[in-house]
């Protein structure tokens, strides 16, 4: 794994996990996240719990684009675009996290 991860880190992309207060369930209908910090959940779809699970095994969606965007015949390029912003926002709202990097104190 430390192997895997430095060859991501190595090539631009950014390792990242469910963050320490994230609970996840998946199934074939989906996946269900619980921010058990904020008391929140999140419902995802089939697709977008592809996105999901790819971070969770892989800790990054490096590929991604293409095997969800060249089978249905829609623009890699666009579909990258749309998995970026997706995981900007679970970034941005705690729901990922980066674990190479060390926590801020407060």
């Amino acid at each position: 794994m430390a192997h895997r991860r430095r060859h991501l880190l190595l090539h631009g992309d950014i390792m990242l996990t469910p963050a320490k207060h994230i609970h996840h369930a998946t199934d074939a209908h989906g996946t269900v996240i619980l921010d058990v910090r904020s008391a929140t959940w999140l419902m995802l779809g089939p697709d977008v719990s592809r996105i999901w699970q790819a971070i969770v095994t892989n800790g990054t969606t490096a590929g991604l684009a293409d095997e969800l965007a060249i089978p249905t015949g829609r623009d890699p390029h666009a579909v990258k675009q749309g998995i970026d912003n997706l995981v900007a926002q679970w970034r941005q709202d705690g729901v990922l996290a980066d674990p190479t990097r060390t926590p801020r104190r407060r």
